[in-house]
């Protein structure tokens, strides 16, 4: 937008569509039908959230600050009710956002039920490689004690290599928690 153009928009702000006393027979007026009751009061969600994640593209119906204008001045005069129109449009953008919270609401939960089930799997994967540890090596143990020296040495390897795995385990269960909730996890240990 050129400096022209700026300076065209802010004088159509202040004074209206009909500031260098034009004849307004092929313009459009802020009654119209296609103008957007919600910008002549400065409350259009498509012009408020624009630019954040709830941003609705384009307004489909006209945007002008020289309706505006005009319509500001017309309203001192007589009361257009346009208020109750703007605030059914605002009503009705809420009970869509409320309609899209919900559906996201609803997908994290499924979304959290599959996590949960995943990250139970890895956690029952390590205690089940810790409980095979912990058998191995009280029979390791019981061998050595038996002087079977070279059984309980072979078996010990095989508790060094469960070892690693279990290590793996746990770091790929850690990685597929949430943060939060491994976070709490530690917490509630140290607690």
């Amino acid at each position: 937008m050129t400096a022209h153009d700026q300076m065209r928009a802010m004088l159509d702000q202040l004074m209206g569509t009909g500031r260098n006393g034009e004849n307004n027979k092929f313009q459009v007026k802020y009654s119209d039908p296609k103008v957007c009751k919600s910008f002549l009061l400065a409350c259009c969600p498509h012009e408020i959230l624009s630019s954040t994640r709830m941003d609705l593209g384009e307004c489909p119906q006209i945007h002008d600050l020289a309706l505006r204008a005009d319509y500001e001045a017309a309203q001192k005069k007589k009361d257009h009710f346009y208020d109750i129109d703007a605030m059914e449009h605002l009503q009705n953008f809420i009970a869509d956002c409320d309609r899209r919270t919900e559906q996201a609401k609803q997908r994290l939960a499924e979304t959290q039920e599959e996590l949960s089930a995943e990250v139970a799997a890895k956690a029952n994967n390590v205690h089940v490689l810790a409980e095979e540890i912990g058998k191995k090596l009280a029979k390791a143990e019981q061998l050595g004690e038996e002087g079977f020296v070279e059984e309980s040495m072979k078996l010990m390897g095989e508790i060094d290599e469960l070892r690693k795995k279990k290590n793996e385990a746990e770091q790929e269960y850690r990685n597929s928690m949430p943060a939060s909730s491994y976070q709490q996890q530690k917490l509630r240990k140290i607690g």
